[in-house]
């Protein structure tokens, strides 16, 4: 008993932060149940068939197709993290994909099928529907998702948890060119940001919210899951004006990060200032909308 509650408590500080939810199936419980967490771990992917040619690749029968697209697609994946966030993986990812969406839900520690990716355990997992009706968008939730996996491989589950929502999310659509945040194009969110519905920037994340973005003030009229695109959108805009703004403050922040300092520390490190001061000029500069 007490190693299943551990192996609970440990899903919900990992995995739920990691989730990644689409437009159509709006926001997944911040908690989820503790029946989805236990089907999870006894879920993984590990215990699928492997795919022949790239052992980290796992596939539930009839998914054997989408399996070989996603092998394809990692190298180029995780060369891009890596470049991105500074260092190389500190050990493989095994990567799952479904064919239905039953055992996808089974396995994602939500129940929910719609919510396309999920990093779980230090594992992938990818939804049927990317291999089909949204198979455009997998290589963009294939990074997403790596860019999770990476930090959770580097990171201690107390650092991941206190790094704050909006830059982990924010890193992840930046290094996958949008992944997650595609409903909701720059120029949506630069006019939102001079409306003043902004997200909220603080320095660092808490157990008691361990997925949500929230925002100063909610865009005027927003459905939740527009909600959540939206503040993934702005997420990604401010981590990537961080990057192209100071490439060398990026990298001692990232370095920082992946070290496990406090994220206010690895700021500091990077840019010599407080993540408020730079998102106010970021919000100043023509990347936030003025």
């Amino acid at each position: 008993m007490c190693t299943m509650r551990h192996r609970i408590v440990w899903m919900i500080l990992v995995a739920v932060p990691l989730a990644l939810i689409t437009v159509a199936a709006g926001t997944a419980a911040a908690f989820p149940a503790a029946r989805h967490i236990a089907s999870a771990y006894w879920n993984m992917p590990d215990r699928l068939p492997a795919l022949a040619g790239n052992s980290l690749v796992h596939f539930e029968p009839g998914a054997e197709d989408y399996a070989q697209d996603v092998s394809a697609l990692l190298p180029a994946a995780i060369a891009r993290i890596e470049a991105a966030q500074g260092r190389p993986f500190a050990h493989p990812v095994t990567v799952g994909v479904y064919a239905t969406p039953e055992a996808y839900a089974a396995a994602n520690a939500s129940g929910v099928a719609g919510v396309v990716g999920v990093t779980a355990f230090g594992r992938v997992v990818l939804s049927p529907a990317l291999n089909w009706p949204q198979h455009r968008r997998l290589p963009a939730i294939l990074t997403h998702e790596l860019s999770h996996a990476h930090l959770q491989g580097w990171m201690s589950t107390s650092a991941v948890i206190h790094v704050p929502n909006w830059f982990k999310e924010g890193l992840a659509v930046m290094v996958s060119g949008g992944g997650g945040a595609e409903f909701v194009d720059e120029q949506e969110a630069r006019a939102a940001i001079e409306r003043g519905e902004r997200i909220v920037i603080n320095d660092t994340g808490s157990f008691w919210n361990l997925s949500g973005v929230p925002f100063e003030r909610a865009p005027a009229g927003a459905t939740p899951s527009h909600q959540i695109v939206m503040a993934y959108r702005q997420a990604g805009m401010f981590v990537t004006w961080l990057h192209d703004s100071d490439a060398p403050g990026f990298a001692r922040m990232m370095n920082a990060i992946l070290d496990g300092r406090p994220f206010v520390e690895a700021v500091t490190a990077g840019y010599r200032q407080d993540v408020r001061s730079l998102w106010q000029k970021f919000a100043q500069s023509d990347a936030g909308g003025k």
